[in-house]
């Protein structure tokens, strides 16, 4: 059942809420007037035989009554006498001019409870009556006793009419109602099925078209394409990290498959070539494992895997990379700027990675002439760490992709790694619920920043006179 027919389904049920309701209010006041009209006849009864009888003056057992006026309790009241088929008017009120009523079918008396008014037409004409047919006592004559129903009738017709244009005003409210949520509302939201649909049918394409702003469907609409666009860069990204994990292991596969398929056509089987080409495939299945390796540490960060938290000192983790730095690239120049004690809350071994992995990138990013330097510092608030190059820096665009996964600024692929080093930093870093930011300017070198936070156990050991840094952007 779609949105559009259950609202359908509640306006005709409104509509039909409000009809019934017209309905009653129409027949609580004519049953109400009816009322009023049957207790005239009722208390005019007993009158009305005074009135009825031929001769020059009442009976002396009875009081007569006033002179019939417009202001008296008959004075809209039909009175008649039937008698052998004959009717004798005795009073036929102004305001029914020369219609009457016609004969009711049930014979009353003048007891009060054997007294059964009926709803008559008359004779000739429109006009509708309430009367009562008295048997009168001793006798065989009847009184014909009717009170015209006109003003019940006008009134009745009135609040017909009442009814009839509330009811047509609120169809035409809900009509433009209908329209407007159906135009501002429903459409969105059909127009947001249709692409859905058309996704599912494989156009993955399709997008839901800008709506008026300050709606909820328009919201929905924009969630909509939002959901669908990180849907399609989240896939991009994923064929571009196949595709380029791919490469990165194809090379060193094929290099051993082509070792191994020249040892077994008889080719290398001894002695300097053997020696070679066993070199060979050990550094290209390091390079292959190490790869792999970081490929899983990344899919366990991603998987939120649980670090070690504990106070860890910078301080030692920043002399221990500028150390083995210097050994495996003695002729560079490589600094280290970390005096006093400086506590973060984290895993050593992932921040010891973080420190080697930035080291290392600088190393390899960077000329030979280019200095690099890995300071740490204590704040009141968090634990900076910074490795700095003067090497020729980053231009805004290649910035903006250093941290992705497989992404090398040289896209020849002719330097060193695997492009997953800075991936892995930032990784580690937000697994510590730290920030990772980036400066760099061409020609100016670049400064990593990584912001750790500490704990208690740190916060004894800094000086009371450090004032708190500012809080740095994250990437």
């Amino acid at each position: 059942m779609t949105l559009r027919f259950r609202l359908c389904v509640v306006a005709g049920l409104l509509l039909a809420v409000l009809a019934a309701a017209g309905f009653l209010l129409v027949q609580t006041v004519e049953g109400s007037q009816l009322q009023q009209l049957d207790q005239e006849l009722e208390a005019s009864a007993p009158l009305s035989l005074i009135v009825s009888r031929p001769g020059p003056g009442p009976s002396p057992k009875i009081k007569p009554p006033r002179p019939f006026t417009s202001d008296n309790a008959v004075s809209d009241i039909f009175v008649a006498t039937i008698s052998q088929g004959h009717r004798r008017v005795a009073l036929a009120p102004t305001l029914a001019g020369k219609e009457a009523p016609q004969t009711p079918q049930v014979v009353s008396t003048l007891d009060p409870k054997m007294l059964r008014p009926q709803t008559v037409g008359s004779v000739s004409g429109t006009e509708r009556w309430r009367a009562l047919l008295i048997a009168e006592p001793g006798t065989s004559e009847r009184v014909l006793l009717a009170v015209s129903m006109t003003r019940v009738d006008a009134t009745s017709q009135r609040l017909h009419l009442a009814v009839l244009a509330a009811g047509a005003s609120v169809l035409v409210v809900l009509a433009a109602a209908g329209f407007w949520v159906a135009r501002l509302g429903l459409r969105p939201i059909v127009e947001v099925t249709e692409v859905a649909d058309a996704i599912a049918a494989g156009d993955r394409s399709r997008r839901v078209r800008k709506t008026r702003p300050g709606t909820e469907a328009a919201h929905l609409a924009r969630a909509f394409n939002l959901m669908l666009d990180e849907q399609q860069a989240l896939e991009d990204r994923l064929r571009q990290f196949v595709a380029d994990a791919s490469h990165e292991l194809r090379t060193p596969v094929s290099a051993i498959q082509g070792f191994a398929e020249l040892w077994r056509q008889g080719h290398m089987r001894e002695g300097p070539p053997l020696e070679d080409a066993m070199r060979r495939i050990g550094q290209e299945s390091s390079r292959m494992a190490g790869v792999v390796e970081d490929l899983l540490l990344l899919a366990r960060l991603d998987e939120g895997h649980v670090l070690e938290r504990g106070p860890v000192d910078l301080a030692p983790l920043v002399h221990d990379a500028v150390l083995d730095a210097s050994a495996t690239h003695p002729s560079r120049d490589v600094r280290a700027e970390a005096d006093g004690p400086v506590i973060a809350i984290g895993d050593e071994g992932a921040l010891r990675q973080v420190i080697a992995n930035l080291v290392s990138n600088a190393l390899i990013h960077t000329p030979a002439n280019a200095s690099v330097t890995v300071r740490a510092t204590a704040r009141a608030d968090a634990a900076v760490l910074e490795v700095t190059d003067t090497g020729l820096g980053m231009d805004p665009e290649s910035a903006a992709h250093a941290f992705d996964r497989f992404w090398r600024g040289d896209r020849s692929r002719t330097r060193p790694g695997s492009g997953l080093g800075l991936p892995i930093v930032a990784a580690i870093v937000v697994a510590h619920g730290g920030q990772l930011d980036m400066e760099t300017a061409p020609g100016e070198g670049t400064v990593v920043r990584v912001v750790l936070p500490i704990g208690p156990e740190s916060r004894l050991m800094l000086p009371h006179s450090e004032e708190p840094s500012e809080k740095l952007a994250s990437r």
